[in-house]
């Protein structure tokens, strides 16, 4: 079993929560009007944000990681051992990860909004899963400011995930 070492404190929130539910890319979120191919990273991160987080490797380990924490966090791991199947949200996870930070556009999953509208998730909710991606960021060594390109890159998602 993994040891679990100290987190930093939350410098922003993001949209994991969306990302590992299995959520995905429709009208009007930031990563809906994809096309096959390598797409732009999302708006303010680096354009070498994926290569800096390992490429598809770094985000497969980081998943991996960020599912261990989930999945042992009291406060949330109902909520993913009951909406759906752990392994399809990591594969969706993986995927979405990938393609914010300027990867391959291929995502499979709902959008952010028809994944999370009948879920009733709060920001309590979707605070443990910022903390959790701290860390898997931890555990998988990913520097801090790396982390942070990703989760600045999933925020914009949190909007359509708490709903109450």
């Amino acid at each position: 079993m993994k040891q679990i070492q100290g987190f930093k404190p939350l410098v922003l929130a993001t949209a994991l929560f969306a990302a590992s539910i299995g959520a995905g890319c429709a009208s009007g979120d930031p990563v809906a009007n994809r096309t096959e191919g390598k797409t732009p990273a999302v708006i303010g991160i680096p354009s070498d944000s994926l290569e800096k987080f390992g490429g598809q490797a770094g985000i497969d380990v980081w998943v991996d990681d960020l599912f261990y924490y989930i999945l042992a966090d009291n406060r949330i791991n109902q909520i993913f051992n009951t909406h759906g199947h752990v392994q399809r949200q990591m594969a969706l996870n993986k995927e979405l990860e990938n393609m914010v930070l300027g990867g391959p556009a291929h995502y499979s999953g709902a959008s952010m909004s028809a994944a999370h509208a009948e879920l009733g998730l709060t920001l309590t909710q979707f605070n443990a899963v910022v903390e959790d991606a701290y860390l898997a960021c931890d555990a998988a060594r990913t520097p801090y400011h790396v982390c942070n390109q990703l989760i600045a890159a999933l925020a914009p998602f949190e909007r359509v995930i708490v709903t109450k």
